[in-house]
């Protein structure tokens, strides 16, 4: 069969399809997902930096997918950062008063987005986007050299545990020692004899010193029950008021034969009260005294002895 070199109209048509399609793809990912379809809405947020977020990013309402920021500019009179979303229709009705936006990422190493929360139902819509309060998540890289820091600070640990590990099996340094020397285990466990037998003798004593204590409060109850009950002096008093009524008489009799003595009436209280006796007592021992020194002086005067 000869061909003709001629294409047919329905193939050729399929091809420009696909070809369409195939463009039409490359134009999307080139656009990093700015295309759209179907009706959208702006949302217009200002952020203090965007933090790696770029045109084409999605934008996701209490996690599910809602759109896509169109565009990023640097405010005219600040460095704040201007993003503009374009959402689906009735996205901003969602919003109420207390709704925030903020970058964030999915995983560690994910693509950053924008994640909007609703805020809370029962609080009117919002008026305006200005009351989008806006948050910027860590920034990835940030993250990135903070863990690259923290497996830095590891590695410098796990080699000073090794390290120190080594040393220890060595035998170096004091815990070197200890782990090798036997002897900090042998009196470890005579100290802990040592402690139970104190702790036993403790016990013994602990023992009978409530014995002890038991006895005495023993003691002392059968002399409380005998003061209350018994026949002795001590009860007496205790319990018999005829005994301290004589004890009382026999003092008010004290006092008035002390009172008698005091005035100097009748022979005591002349002796208390006289010192006549006292002077001459004293005289008659001082003229004993001179006596006695003339008798040691002269004694032949006073002894005359005669055998014939």
């Amino acid at each position: 069969m000869k061909r003709t070199g001629r294409v047919p109209f329905m193939k050729l048509q399929i091809g420009l399809a696909a070809l369409a399609a195939i463009v039409l793809l490359l134009w999307a990912t080139l656009q990093s997902g700015a295309f759209r379809l179907g009706p959208e809405e702006s949302i217009v947020l200002s952020f203090r930096s965007a933090g790696g977020l770029e045109t084409g990013s999605s934008v996701r309402l209490n996690g599910v997918l809602v759109g896509s920021v169109r565009t990023l500019r640097l405010e005219s009179t600040t460095n704040r950062v201007t993003v503009t979303l374009g959402v689906a229709k009735g996205t901003r009705a969602r919003l109420h008063q207390g709704s925030s936006a903020r970058i964030t990422t999915v995983g560690f190493l994910a693509d950053l987005y924008i994640a909007l929360e609703s805020g809370d139902e029962s609080a009117p819509v919002i008026a305006n986007d200005a009351e989008i309060s806006t948050v910027l998540a860590s920034d990835p890289q940030q993250m990135m050299g903070r863990a690259v820091g923290i497996a830095d600070s590891l590695n410098l640990l796990v080699a000073s545990l090794n390290k120190a590990g080594r040393r220890l099996a060595a035998g170096s340094g004091t815990l070197g020692r200890l782990s090798e020397d036997d002897r900090l285990y042998e009196s470890m466990v005579e100290m802990t004899r040592n402690a139970n037998t104190l702790t036993l003798r403790l016990t013994e004593t602990q023992s009978k010193v409530s014995d002890r204590m038991l006895s005495v409060a023993t003691s002392l109850d059968s002399l409380t029950w005998r003061l209350q009950h018994g026949d002795g002096t001590a009860a007496q008093l205790i319990t018999n008021g005829e005994l301290h009524s004589r004890l009382v008489s026999v003092s008010g009799r004290l006092d008035s034969v002390l009172t008698v003595v005091e005035s100097g009436r009748g022979n005591v209280g002349r002796l208390m009260a006289d010192s006549t006796l006292y002077e001459d007592t004293r005289e008659l021992v001082s003229s004993m005294k001179r006596l006695m020194a003339e008798i040691e002086k002269n004694p032949k005067k006073y002894m005359k002895f005669s055998i014939f």
